[in-house]
């Protein structure tokens, strides 16, 4: 990929397709177009291609993968305010609250209908209201 931009294009489309909540064609493939616009796509990979970025982006997943760093300690507890907004992604399915709550406070919490790994770009909207909503918990908790 950090040779041949075609590759890195394939790679990243097929992560969005794979990854994202889209409705799927007459042949069973992910309707991509139906989701993210053509310029949305290019300027993602570009944001890859351009600075010669793809490498660099994906050591932190080698790097978590060496440390062994992919869980906490047993026992960990995250002590400060926590959100989860639980889009429904097709590949890294959110944890059940139960499990989070173990080591994270949260505060907050949203079972979201539609969206997938790429929420931001999927549901903007929903996203946003959803950040505003933790926001007004945590600035509630503080007085």
């Amino acid at each position: 990929m950090a040779d041949s931009p075609v590759g890195a294009a394939g790679w990243i489309l097929e992560k969005f397709g794979k990854w994202a909540d889209l409705p799927t064609n007459a042949d069973g493939s992910p309707d991509i177009w139906s989701k993210f616009s053509e310029e949305q796509l290019l300027t993602n990979i570009m944001l890859y291609v351009a600075p010669s970025s793809v490498v660099t982006a994906t050591w932190i997943y080698h790097g978590k993968r060496l440390e062994g760093s992919q869980t906490f300690p047993a026992g960990t507890r995250i002590r400060v305010p926590a959100g989860v907004a639980a889009f429904p992604d097709p590949v890294f399915l959110p944890p059940p609250r139960s499990f989070a709550e173990k080591t994270y406070n949260i505060v907050h919490w949203s079972e979201i209908a539609s969206g997938g790994h790429f929420a931001a770009l999927e549901q903007p909207d929903l996203m946003l209201a959803d950040l505003r909503a933790f926001i007004s918990t945590v600035a509630g908790e503080q007085h």
